[in-house]
């Protein structure tokens, strides 16, 4: 395995009484697709808010190369692309300018490698972002998080609400970023099938704590040992459906 870029260890996020992240000890190995995998409200937004420095931790560190620190620095920042799920732009702006505009902010920017973005990603530069659809939405800000050329890019259900054409583009560019650039790739997701399409390692996030991280074979493997009563033919997806029910309180 690939050395730990990223890591996390004895996590704790708490938002008064309720506990959202309890002892996440993640393992993000360098140059795969770590697929961060978890219903809806199990954790996986304040989690990635955590390793970008928008919420600090109460207890925890962060590790990101060889740094280690209680909070995300603005230097581990510069090394890493972000998407948000829901994506904020000027909708007056077209695609080239809003590169041109974020470029600003990056020292690495290279805005010959945006224009190549927007052209794999099939988005139209001249085109003004209120113009386009969610899932292009979506690969522009891609291109926009990936142009800087960053070592690790985290995005936060890169394909919610998106339809499958746009999201078969969005997963096929993640592994190209990786197999012909070296990047690291963290991606929040329900969908144990676009791990199982594009993922290197899985985590299982449940009720904020970490229940499973591997590979995909060994999830599997986790799983017919807890509910061994499943029948031989049931899917993954729904042996984890069935698994995450379960520690459910």
């Amino acid at each position: 395995m690939s050395d730990t870029l990223l890591a996390t260890r004895d996590l704790r996020r708490s938002f008064g009484r309720r506990v959202v992240i309890d002892s996440l000890d993640l393992n993000v190995p360098e140059g795969k697709v770590y697929g961060f995998l978890g219903r809806n409200g199990s954790g996986k937004t304040t989690t990635i808010r955590c390793l970008l420095g928008i919420l600090r931790p109460n207890s925890g560190t962060i590790r990101y190369g060889d740094v280690t620190v209680k909070q995300t620095t603005t230097a581990m920042k510069r090394g890493i692309g972000y998407v948000s799920q829901h994506q904020h732009f000027y909708d007056w702006m077209t695609c080239e300018r809003i590169g041109r505009f974020v470029g600003a902010f990056y020292p690495t920017w290279d805005h010959k490698e945006y224009r190549s973005l927007l052209e794999r990603l099939k988005v139209e530069r001249k085109q003004r972002v209120g113009e386009l659809s969610g899932g292009t939405k979506m690969k522009l800000a891609m291109a926009l998080a990936l142009a800087h050329k960053p070592r690790l890019l985290i995005l936060d259900e890169p394909t919610a609400g998106v339809d499958p054409v746009a999201r078969a583009e969005i997963l096929d560019a993640l592994q190209d970023e990786v197999r012909n650039h070296g990047r690291t790739v963290f991606f929040s997701t329900h969908h144990l099938f676009e791990v199982e399409q594009i993922g290197d390692v899985v985590g299982v996030l449940t009720n904020g704590s970490l229940f499973y991280e591997g590979a995909l074979d060994g999830l599997a493997s986790a799983v017919r040992e807890v509910r061994p009563e499943l029948p031989e033919q049931a899917s993954l997806e729904a042996a984890f459906v069935a698994i995450a029910r379960d520690v459910t309180p």
